[in-house]
């Protein structure tokens, strides 16, 4: 990596790492839970996990949120009702935590916020604004991403492709598929990341379906699985 790179380039790179330091690699999302169930076997069966949720799964709303924190964030660099916009900053957050199927999601989104919003902090962008402990992962996304002048299409672009490498990274660790056909994964996902994120950035968050019961019933029985690696 240049020494001459920028702290936002830096950051950039770091948001689309599975190695970002905000905890995620501790979670499978339901993963484990397949793999317990006999449903995961092998690469291709990892490959579709990750196309169904990029396709019909919750993290279509959360990316969309995250994007609407970002508008807001620019409306309120601009001096534009900071107080109502502030508001519908906290409302948005706890509407979109209290959407998620589990105490455990919700717990992982708070952890992995915190996370990053002291990572944050440490390049110099302290959060402006009151917030409370529980924040939700898309409000510390696109905070970060508000700070470093990142791009809409790219915050949704790395954010989708953030989780996917943090869903291969957990598949490496209870399946045998090897780092090669991981990437090789990664690589075909390239190209719908890139479809859903244009389509997410052109539809308004009231347009955002999203169906995938078979998985949040995984993340929800993943508490009561008799061993397991990854956290609840």
């Amino acid at each position: 990596m240049p020494t001459h790179m920028s702290k936002s380039h830096l950051f950039k790179y770091l948001l689309i790492s599975p190695n970002l330091p905000v905890g995620g690699f501790c979670y499978s999302e339901g993963m484990e839970s397949y793999l317990h169930n006999k449903n995961l076997k092998d690469s291709n069966s990892v490959k579709e996990l990750i196309i169904n949720e990029l396709k019909i799964g919750q993290i279509r709303l959360d990316a969309k949120v995250s994007l609407a924190f970002f508008d807001i964030f620019k409306e309120i660099e601009n001096d534009k009702n900071v107080k109502v916009n502030l508001h519908k900053i906290l409302s948005l957050d706890k509407w979109i935590l209290s959407s998620k199927d589990s105490l455990e999601m919700r717990e992982q989104q708070t952890q992995m916020a915190k996370s990053l919003f002291d990572l944050t902090k440490e390049f110099g962008f302290d959060y402006l604004y009151k917030k409370n402990n529980k924040s939700s992962w898309p409000l510390a996304w696109s905070w970060a991403c508000h700070c470093f002048e990142i791009t809409k299409l790219e915050m949704l672009e790395n954010f989708f492709y953030s989780w996917s490498a943090n869903q291969l990274s957990a598949a490496l660790r209870i399946i045998p598929i090897g780092s090669t056909k991981a990437q090789l994964i990664q690589r075909d996902l390239l190209t719908i990341i890139s479809k859903v994120s244009k389509e997410i950035i052109d539809k308004e968050i009231d347009d955002i379906y999203f169906g995938n019961v078979g998985l949040a019933m995984a993340q929800q029985n993943h508490n009561d699985l008799y061993t397991k690696l990854f956290r609840n």
